[in-house]
């Protein structure tokens, strides 16, 4: 897997592609320094050619054979080739063992392959030839051996293959280990992000001493998150300090009504108002120790108060309180306990979680329905889940139900703060344990998701 997101990354597509454009430089190098050397040699031998052509054509025929026998014996290098050929194709003098089947003139040297006589017998050669007439009619041909044109052709291959695949080569060394320090980086980021994201504000992106654009661009993302960080802190400072600054009065203008009540003899209008008062303070305290209790949650950062804990005790616990209630609501209540591994937690959280959980069910499930408490066993954690027969969450409100102080219109009549889900999902989180909503067969679902423990064993 790690393979392949190295070869998904854009360093080393970049590297490809450039490793792409070094081989077609390279090419177009090879490609004209072959044309220019092999070209410069082909004209040099051209040139040879046609001057030796027009001096033999010049010259006395009776002493031309003369003159090629002693040409042929002084090449060394036997590169040369002659032919002096009658009307009729015959061969009279020169190594050319047959009349060439076309005869290039002075103007259009061409290439060919022709069989010469070596003294030793015939052998096949890439030739270089020019034909012209001679005074007495015969026909003389010219050639001269391309096998050092052959040779600078081989070599420009031969260093070409040697300057190309190692380029390349190295190249894609390049790219993958590029690529490694990318995503060395990006995995650095994404750690970085994700615990910012879990609630951690005082995390930033690293920043090296290189200054390079990640640099620069984690400098940017570090001073947005410090005013993120500020705005975030003074909202919840704001929210905490009014709400710890409410409950003292409240409380206090609770305990006079209640000393006015016992005051007030009769069961008037007067002591009726004064009870649906009390009953409202009720709410406003109890929205201002929820809100405390999900600003505590949010703002812990140590994990000091983590344990093994026992979910199948926790639902146990969870069942037994329960069960009273969701009979006297005239509800079914199905309990299914599985034995599970133990998870590292907060158990009183855990339980505070999936008491909200439960008692959400029980709120909005109508009388003769079904809740359910499952946990259940997975081959990598155990899953805790929370279903009813009520009438459910729609999909396009399942993200907004989890902030504080949403309600859905037709919950809005019964009694509740808007936070129960809020602080499950805060607890979730801080436990960075998966909590997921969906559709049930006639109501809603909502599982928690609870990772193992490495070391745990089954309980």
């Amino acid at each position: 897997m790690h393979k392949i997101r190295i070869l998904e990354t854009a360093s080393f597509r970049r590297t490809i592609g450039a490793a792409a454009i070094l081989a077609v430089a390279l090419l177009s190098m090879a490609d004209f320094l072959y044309r220019e050397t092999v070209g410069y040699l082909t004209r040099q031998i051209d040139d040879a050619l046609v001057a030796d052509a027009r001096s033999f054509a010049n010259s006395d025929p009776a002493s031309l054979s003369a003159r090629i026998q002693k040409a042929l014996a002084d090449d060394r290098r036997r590169e040369k080739a002659f032919g002096i050929f009658a009307v009729d194709r015959t061969r009279l003098a020169g190594n050319m063992v047959a009349l060439p089947p076309i005869l290039p003139g002075l103007d259009n040297p061409q290439t060919l392959t022709l069989s010469l006589n070596d003294g030793g017998g015939s052998t096949s050669e890439h030739v270089r030839i020019v034909s012209t007439s001679l005074k007495n009619g015969n026909l003389l041909v010219l050639g001269h051996a391309t096998e050092s044109v052959d040779e600078i052709r081989e070599i420009i291959v031969r260093a070409l293959l040697l300057a190309v695949f190692p380029a390349l080569a190295i190249s894609l060394i390049g790219g993958v280990v590029m690529s490694r320090a990318m995503l060395r980086r990006v995995e650095a980021v994404r750690r970085a992000c994700s615990s910012i994201m879990q609630g951690h504000f005082d995390r930033r992106l690293p920043v090296h001493k290189r200054q390079d654009e990640f640099d620069k661009l984690s400098v940017i993302v570090n001073a947005m998150l410090d005013e993120i960080e500020r705005l975030v802190g003074d909202v919840k400072g704001a929210g905490d300090a009014i709400a710890h600054d409410l409950r003292t009065p409240l409380t206090r203008l609770r305990s006079r009504l209640e000393r006015s009540m016992r005051a007030i003899a009769d069961d008037g209008p007067v002591k009726e108002a004064m009870q649906k008062s009390l009953g409202d303070i009720d709410q406003l305290l109890a929205t201002i120790a929820a809100l405390m209790r999900i600003a505590e949650v949010e703002q812990s950062r140590r994990r000091e108060n983590f344990s093994k804990v026992d979910l199948g005790e926790i639902v146990t616990a969870l069942a037994e309180f329960y069960q009273p209630i969701a009979e006297e609501r005239g509800l079914d209540f199905i309990v299914v306990c599985q034995p599970a591994a133990l998870v590292d937690a907060d158990g009183d959280l855990l339980f505070e979680a999936l008491a909200n959980l439960v008692d959400n069910a029980i709120k909005f499930t109508p009388a003769g329905g079904r809740v359910g408490l499952q946990l259940v066993a997975s081959p990598t954690g155990s899953i805790v889940r929370v279903w009813d027969t009520g009438s459910g969450i729609p999909a396009e409100e399942r993200a907004n139900v989890l902030r504080r102080f949403y309600r859905l219109d037709p919950s809005r009549q019964t009694p509740g703060t808007g936070l129960g889900l809020s602080l499950v999902s805060a607890i979730a989180r801080l436990h960075q344990f998966p909590l997921s909503l969906r559709d049930s067969d006639s109501g809603l679902t909502v599982e928690l998701f609870c990772p193992a423990d490495g070391d745990a064993e089954v309980a």
